[in-house]
């Protein structure tokens, strides 16, 4: 389980609700849910499932075909994609970064792509949970923007939003495929800007370029809003 990210968000009784991606192509998408306030001693794993619009749990006691599988807890939990499948999971296409939008809780997921699916451009997944509540199982699920030459941009990877609610995407296309098909017109990978309302909602605008085999990360803001630092992840890396 190549854990590429844990975004916190407390619920309304004071558990602790995170999300995780599993970037692997065909992989799955995650959410624990902590069994007191404040904590993460102990809780529930759950794994996405889009087709039944609902979070599945990974409960070795309670699930036949785990205990069949697994000899302990401990063992499923570390074998984990292998759980997920079993229990029906929905492949996504390299779950990456996941944020929650300040302004209406919806829960955004990069999807930077699945060449094994001829998927090479990604897409940004949207999930609306019932009630915006994170404690609850249900939710639907839309793909909010695909990246490709419509949109202008290609393998979406860490994503924040600013204090207004509008989304910052950074991409992650590969050294090796910069420049190569089908990549040749997106330059270097990007920092784009993506407001959530207003007459340009849901156009991607880019606003920086990374430095040549480099890609930007861990976009995070200043508490006032008036500062966006970044990461400049392996620079000239194949050159």
């Amino acid at each position: 389980f190549a854990h590429e990210c844990a975004t916190c968000q407390t619920a309304p009784d004071g558990r602790v609700v995170v999300y995780s991606g599993d970037d692997t192509e065909s992989e799955h998408l995650y959410k624990f849910i902590s069994a007191k306030p404040g904590s993460l001693e102990s809780g529930q794993l759950f794994v996405a499932s889009l087709t039944e619009r609902r979070c599945i749990p990974l409960n070795w006691q309670e699930d036949s075909r785990l205990k069949k599988a697994f000899s302990d807890k401990t063992e499923m939990l570390i074998r984990t994609r292998e759980a997920a499948k079993l229990v029906g999971a929905t492949p996504l296409d390299r779950p990456e970064d996941i944020e929650i939008d300040p302004v209406s809780r919806a829960i955004f997921v990069s999807l930077t792509n699945n060449k094994k699916n001829d998927n090479h451009f990604g897409s940004l997944m949207k999930i609306v949970e019932k009630d915006n509540n994170p404690l609850n199982l249900e939710f639907d699920s839309y793909t909010f923007l695909a990246g490709g030459p419509e949109t202008g941009f290609a393998c979406p990877d860490n994503l924040a939003f600013d204090a207004k609610g509008n989304l910052w995407m950074c991409t992650d296309m590969s050294g090796s495929a910069m420049g190569e098909a089908p990549y040749e017109k997106y330059g270097n990978n990007g920092l784009f800007f993506i407001p959530l309302s207003g007459p340009h909602a849901g156009v991607a605008v880019q606003v920086a370029s990374a430095p040549r085999g480099a890609e930007i990360t861990g976009p995070c803001f200043s508490p006032d809003g008036k500062t966006l630092f970044l990461s400049i992840q392996h620079p000239g890396e194949r050159g």
